[in-house]
């Protein structure tokens, strides 16, 4: 049986993780995080009679712990955001001969030394980066639509993030914030990446009642290295919708001005702001939604396909996906190396696995 360790697991991600991975697999899962209390809180809240001996507590500190201090363990699903201690956790991979995904923006492993790499080639590792919703769905949904669309020319990717009450602050707000320092509002379009002027910020139509909303350009580079894979594909781009007018005339110039700056103390901050805004200011109607629209021929004739995902909740919209990756990964479908999960992941099974949780899924296709 697989025993699957759990970083961060008492964070608001890492609880809803704890629950998913108990569920969907049957793999040992140990819980692992620096207070011992929060740790049997998280226990107390799962059904342990329906999964009696498959779950283990682990007290460690992810910044400081020592690889000796760990027990045996085939994957590490790091629910934590990036940092130092990133290098750590990676060595005790490598040590154990496991293998690892996380939902973090950006870390070492986008960008991986050629010795790491070729350490956990090696080692027979499979890491998997970049998990989750943004990143991780906007390439896996386009590579989807370029298995039912004959010659795809067009694919973009949107997305609406606005939970009712607001979404509670996590260190991935202030990732997020940190993300802007080499902000590009790039999209690919007419075969090549190019810059956008405000004034071209595309305004997109979007399902469940949102109806039309200004989105700004993200940067997944995931996309950036699909489109080197699809050379009918003309134009794509992945685009976010403001939170609200705090979050988007205050909140977001801020966070411009502080990529020049680069503080870290500045990164927490902003992160809590925002945080506090999308609590404060957001409106109806509420949920998450990821949209894709892509555009082609099939059999000849000119086609559009549109596919939806939505959940009420945002961290869910994150946590589902990443669990569908990690079932995908005991199965031992990956090869030993680095992978971004929206270009290794099977997009079919993804799509039919998310089908069957709790994220709605909706597809129409026209001609």
């Amino acid at each position: 049986m697989n025993r699957i360790l759990l970083i961060g697991a008492t964070g608001y991600a890492g609880r809803m993780l704890a629950a998913l991975l108990l569920k969907d697999t049957d793999a040992t899962l140990i819980l692992a995080g620096r207070s011992r209390a929060k740790l049997d809180a998280l226990q107390s809240t799962l059904p342990l009679e329906r999964y009696a001996g498959r779950l283990e507590l682990l007290e460690i500190d992810a910044t400081t712990f020592d690889s000796a201090s760990l027990v045996d363990f085939d994957l590490l699903v790091n629910a934590t955001a990036a940092g130092p201690h990133n290098a750590a956790l990676i060595e005790a991979c490598l040590e154990n001969r496991a293998n690892w995904i996380d939902m973090q923006m950006s870390n070492e492993l986008l960008d991986p030394s050629a010795p790491l790499r070729q350490r956990i080639e090696e080692a027979g590792c499979c890491f998997v980066i970049q998990a989750g919703f943004h990143p991780g769905i906007g390439a896996a949904l386009v590579r989807y639509a370029d298995r039912k669309i004959d010659t795809m020319d067009s694919a973009i990717v949107a997305t609406v993030i606005r939970d009712k009450g607001g979404m509670p602050y996590s260190s991935g707000f202030s990732e997020l914030v940190a993300s802007f320092e080499d902000y590009r509002s790039e999209m690919y379009r007419d075969g090549q990446w190019r810059k956008l002027g405000m004034s071209e910020y595309p305004t997109i139509e979007f399902n469940y009642d949102f109806g039309r909303l200004l989105t700004y350009p993200l940067e997944m580079p995931e996309l950036r290295l699909l489109t080197e894979q699809l050379p009918n594909l003309r134009n794509s781009g992945f685009f976010v919708a403001g939170f609200n007018w705090f979050a988007d005339y205050v909140v977001m110039p801020l966070i411009m001005l502080n990529a020049r700056i680069k503080s870290r103390f500045i990164e927490v901050a902003l992160g809590k702001l925002l945080s506090w805004s999308t609590r404060k200011f957001s409106k109806p109607p509420f949920g998450t939604i990821v949209q894709l629209d892509a555009e082609g021929r099939i059999d000849g004739e000119q086609s559009h396909l549109r596919v939806s995902l939505f959940h009420r909740d945002s961290y869910a919209m994150t946590t589902i996906p990443a669990v569908s990756m990690i079932k995908q990964m005991l199965n031992g479908e990956l090869a030993a190396g680095i992978h971004l999960m929206g270009l290794c992941c099977d997009p079919d099974n993804l799509i039919e696995d998310l089908g069957r949780s709790e994220i709605e899924v909706t597809q129409r296709l026209d001609s």
